[in-house]
């Protein structure tokens, strides 16, 4: 178990770290795409990495271990991020690629979710993309739904189509609300997720499956 004190003052701390504008040239030339499947004790993240906008699929990233963390909401950083650093690690500081997570950036109740902590460790640029709201306020303009916290909107709710859901796309670190938006659009076709994280989700659902626990 995590000392939650402790896990709470470095989310506080890093969270100001984060920046909220575009680090890189737009478009990017990559597009990466996290998640993770959990089998009782193991659980195997995969990151996919496809040509932008293209979505051509270039390179497909496994790992698998031990679980070591439980889940705790709004910790989710502490359990995941172990799994996400070891596949991302080799892309440390690149300016020409983008990373969406599975899960909430700035939208979070200390503006720290585990979008913006991958992209804080590896100052990577990151996007959160989330099934449901976690924090902030939600406002209307212009029709469109944002979640503001601290009077700042973090994160927009976006609605793809009418057979799906909508999405909580959000800022997790070096990238605008704007330029996460339209990214997130240019990546979905006819699912729910972006395809670089639907793909990610199928693999490891597919790959956790068949794996052989004793």
């Amino acid at each position: 178990m995590i000392d939650l004190n402790r896990a709470k003052h470095v989310q506080e701390l890093l969270a100001r770290m984060v920046v909220l504008n575009d680090i890189f040239t737009y478009p990017p030339k990559f597009i990466g795409g996290l998640d993770i499947s959990y089998r009782r004790s193991l659980a195997c993240a995969v990151c996919i990495i496809m040509e932008y906008p293209s979505l051509k699929l270039v390179r497909k990233k496994v790992y698998i271990d031990e679980v070591r963390v439980p889940y705790i909401p709004t910790f989710l950083a502490f359990r995941e991020l172990p799994f996400y650093i070891t596949l991302c690690y080799e892309f440390k500081k690149r300016r020409d690629i983008v990373f969406l997570v599975d899960g909430h950036g700035l939208s979070h109740p200390r503006m720290f979710g585990i979008a913006s902590h991958l992209g804080v460790v590896l100052d990577i640029p990151t996007i959160g993309v989330a099934k449901k709201k976690l924090a902030g306020t939600s406002r209307i303009v212009n029709g469109v739904e944002y979640i503001t916290i601290n009077n700042l909107a973090v994160c927009m709710k976006l609605q793809h189509n009418k057979l799906h859901k909508p999405l909580y796309v959000s800022i997790g670190h070096g990238v605008s609300l704007k330029t996460a938006v339209e990214i997130v659009k240019n990546t979905l076709k006819s699912g729910h997720l972006p395809e670089p994280i639907r793909i990610a989700d199928k693999i490891s659902r597919d790959i956790i499956k068949r794996r052989r626990i004793t």
